[in-house]
């Protein structure tokens, strides 16, 4: 069925709140996610965040199992945005752990960034220039050190140059949605000077990082890297030791830009030549359209692909969970990259990522009431909390279903809208006492989706045009299922927190999603979760249907699985020991010197 909108879709939001919600959502609307600064009390916030959960993992630290031989080899992780002084996305949250874990683990770590904004405790280092783009461009370098004690800390890199500070987000313009026009120069021009750190800048007086270093290269804005790594240093005799792992954290998102060759004297109009690459390098660069993806006539379909670039010189290919790492291999799932990701399959691993020790129910003071495996009863006053502050009737027998993520037909959004109707009215054979919550940010329609879906069932469902970290938490730690059905999901991160929370995730079984969940359908005895396949309307139903059953008639097994799910281990010191693995198997390799 498709969803209803309201008469008036531009009628006041607020009005259809209650309470605390209210408030909370005022203040996120007013709120740009990707316009907060390291000055912003958002972002203090987030600090504080951090270094909690900072906190909490030190006293995991022993729980390191695999034995590194490399760890004098410093990290250098590079990235568009890390959190707290840049997000856009899970993106910067990833990056962050990257920062944090090596150096816990006992790499000299060091963790390059642009400067969007003025950051507070951030000093400068040096100034220096590349030619680029047919002209000189200063770059400034700021360090900030973050002591993690007993002799560890990060390095923290900021790259300041005009083009990275702009008003609306970090990579396209919120009032239209278009990406910036120059975002090719910008984070070319990032990727050359994050190489000169290591080997060129002395960090707060302390010697250079030198050339033997693992760098860590993270998604389309750095796809330059490990092309200008070939390129321009190793082919002069530079980096021959260091080796650069580039992790793909998204496949759909490319970096492509038209393909301009221009003649001699005409250079302003040629952006390859541009890019201060020597001619050999086109060949990593260059991908071509099929004729039918062709917009007009005498379209060549040539473009330069940043990630393609990477993919062809980095010398190990990471993305985000071991199923990810195949689909991006297949037609369906490769974004028209799966024969050069499968080409180089023997360099490919995925590996899940983690979350932090700040996600533990029996010592979480953001929620309601602390709860454990052992005793679940804090998590039913999670739950009448939940239902009071949004406005749903407070009732401990009702199953709360609920969906936190962005507001797009990738999250499957759409999927639940032509749902809920059956989830609301259907009989469904007597488990019908279901209540819903919904909220995130995005697309304009899905928003109304979400309003029509709480003012037709105003007591039952809570649409939340918005997004708060805190009610997230509650949201997570107050439901009985979470559902995620994605079309793709490289790794998923909600999911993971679910369970550890003991509510039960109803995934589509894809990317990270198959991978952090056990099927009840196929591993009855050890389930953590349910899969949807195929991800479909008539699908969808059925795993809610047996969910629901589950929880109604069956309430031991279903209290079985919910402690299964808790005692899963989701935590960062995992997912390094695969890395340092394959660290130690990067560095015994060759370097990459370009193709033949």
């Amino acid at each position: 069925m498709e969803p209803k909108m309201l008469a008036n879709p531009s009628m006041d939001f607020t009005n259809l709140l209650e309470g605390d919600l209210k408030e909370e959502v005022m203040k996120e609307l007013k709120k740009d996610p990707e316009a907060q600064t390291a000055n912003s009390p958002e972002s203090k916030l987030s600090r504080i965040s951090t270094e909690a959960s900072v906190g909490e993992v030190t006293k995991s630290v022993n729980s390191f199992q695999y034995e590194a031989q490399n760890l004098d080899v410093p990290v250098v992780v590079v990235t568009s945005e890390i959190h707290p002084w840049s997000k856009s996305g899970g993106l910067a949250i990833v990056a962050a752990q990257y920062a944090y874990n090596f150096a816990i683990r006992g790499h000299r770590t060091m963790a390059i960034a642009p400067m969007y904004d003025n950051y507070d405790g951030a000093f400068y280092q040096c100034t220096k220039s590349f030619e680029l783009f047919g002209g000189l461009h200063e770059v400034h370098y700021y360090h900030h050190f973050q002591n993690y004690g007993e002799g560890k800390g990060c390095d923290y890199v900021f790259i300041d140059h005009p083009s990275f500070r702009r008003p609306g987000g970090l990579y396209h313009n919120l009032s239209d949605n278009q990406e910036y026009s120059d975002n090719l120069f910008r984070f070319a021009l990032f990727s050359l000077a994050a190489l000169e750190v290591p080997v060129a800048i002395e960090l707060g007086g302390a010697p250079c990082y030198g050339g033997r270093v693992m760098f860590i290269a993270n998604d389309w804005q750095t796809g330059l890297l490990p092309v200008y790594m070939v390129h321009r240093h190793r082919a002069f005799g530079n980096y021959n030791h260091a080796r650069c792992m580039y992790v793909i954290h998204n496949l759909g998102y490319q970096g492509c830009y038209p393909l301009r060759l221009g003649l001699p004297g005409t250079l302003q109009y040629d952006n390859f030549a541009q890019l201060g690459l020597p001619f050999a390098a086109l060949g990593d660069l260059l991908y071509q359209y099929p004729l039918h993806e062709r917009t007009f006539e005498g379209d060549s379909g040539e473009t330069l692909n940043l990630t393609k670039g990477a993919i062809q010189c980095c010398d190990r290919i990471v993305t985000v969970s071991p199923t990810y790492a195949d689909e991006i291999r297949t037609l369906e799932g490769g974004f028209r990259l799966h024969d050069f990701v499968a080409t180089k399959s023997y360099f490919l691993v995925g590996i899940l990522n983690g979350i932090d020790a700040s996600w533990a129910p029996e010592k979480d003071k953001t929620i309601a009431e602390t709860f454990s495996a052992e005793d679940l009863s804090g998590k039913r006053l999670c739950k009448r909390h939940l239902q009071r502050k949004l406005g749903l009737k407070e009732d401990d027998d009702a199953c709360i279903l609920s969906f936190v993520g962005r507001l797009t037909s990738q999250k499957g959004i759409d999927l639940i809208g032509s749902c809920v109707h059956w989830i609301m009215e259907d009989h469904k054979d007597g488990l019908s006492n279901v209540q819903l919550v919904m909220m995130g940010n995005g697309e304009e329609d899905f928003g109304h989706m979400l309003r029509w879906a709480e003012t037709t069932w105003k007591g039952r469902v809570c649409g939340y045009w918005g997004f708060s970290p805190q009610i997230e938490k509650e949201i997570i730690a107050g439901s009985d299922f979470f559902l995620m059905p994605s079309r793709y999901e490289p790794c998923g991160i909600p999911q993971m927190c679910a369970m550890l929370y003991g509510t039960i995730p109803i995934v589509h079984a894809t990317g990270g999603l198959k991978d952090s969940v056990k099927s009840w359908y196929t591993e009855p005895d050890t389930s953590t979760g349910f899969h949807i396949w195929p991800l479909n309307e008539d699908s969808f139903k059925k795993v809610i249907f047996d969910g629901l059953h589950l929880f109604f008639r069956e309430p031991e097994e279903f209290n079985q699985m919910r402690r299964r799910a808790m005692a899963q281990d989701f935590s960062w010191s995992r997912a390094i020991d695969d890395y340092e693995r394959h660290f130690d198997w990067t560095i015994a390799d060759p370097p990459f010197w370009g193709r033949p």
